[in-house]
């Protein structure tokens, strides 16, 4: 499966609005930090396209058994310091996230 629609669907809709965006039009994010959402974009996008509902939190669930459970960042209890301080840009920006790969699937 080519995922490049769906990386440059979510660059265009999510990145712009990004913390971690830099002025130069880049993501600041160096050293240990990634994006959640370019590291784990394959799987977010198979998340996405398995769930077909009205409400984010259905999308989120899934998100949750299928991405973060396997994050580093996620301790085994399925608490994340990322999340609960509002670091994670995936947790962050996800409305986002699912609107951009829809629309990619639309096109």
């Amino acid at each position: 499966m080519d995922y490049e629609p769906y990386r440059r669907a979510v660059r265009k809709k999510v990145c712009e609005h990004c913390v971690d965006f830099s002025e130069e039009g880049r993501c600041a994010l160096t050293g240990e930090y990634q994006c959640g959402v370019e590291l784990y974009l394959e799987k977010i996008v198979d998340v996405v396209r398995s769930v077909h509902s009205p409400h984010v939190q259905d999308y989120v669930t899934r998100l949750r058994e299928r991405v973060c459970a396997f994050c580093k960042n996620q301790n085994p209890d399925g608490a994340c310091r990322l999340r609960s301080e509002a670091d994670c840009g995936l947790d962050r920006y996800f409305a986002l996230v699912v609107e951009a790969i829809e629309e990619a699937d639309m096109k």
